[in-house]
């Protein structure tokens, strides 16, 4: 997987910051566009059946696409846009319920799938 840069991100001021002073231009000037394949966690009412051989029927499958700006033991964070007057959105997704991370290709102007991605 494509490593993290020496950066970070803060759009109020136009640079992407954080706590370690890393900082980068804009989205995708610190770590790779990628999308996280995960399992939530789901409620269900009025569910009249439980399948408790594969309980993990249960479960929602997500998939969130964004720059990967950390990642660690627990959580992967992915800013998924950014502005100067609001800041940015993050996903914190914990490490442990990813099934699968794509690293993304930048053609053109386009974000597409690499083949070559790698599950987690």
């Amino acid at each position: 997987m494509t490593e993290l840069k020496d950066k970070k991100v803060n759009t109020r001021s136009a640079n992407m910051i954080d706590n370690t002073a890393r900082e980068g231009e804009t989205l995708g000037s610190v770590g790779p566009f990628v999308k996280v394949t995960w399992n939530d966690a789901a409620s269900t009412f009025k569910s009249y059946i439980i399948n408790a051989e594969n309980p993990s029927e249960h479960l929602t499958v997500c998939e969130t696409v964004g720059e990967m700006v950390a990642k660690d033991d627990k959580a992967i964070v992915l800013v998924m846009h950014g502005s100067q007057c609001d800041g940015c959105d993050i996903m914190a997704i914990p490490t442990d319920w990813c099934q699968k991370i794509e690293v993304m290709e930048i053609q053109g102007e386009c974000i597409t799938e690499n083949l070559e991605s790698q599950p987690e």
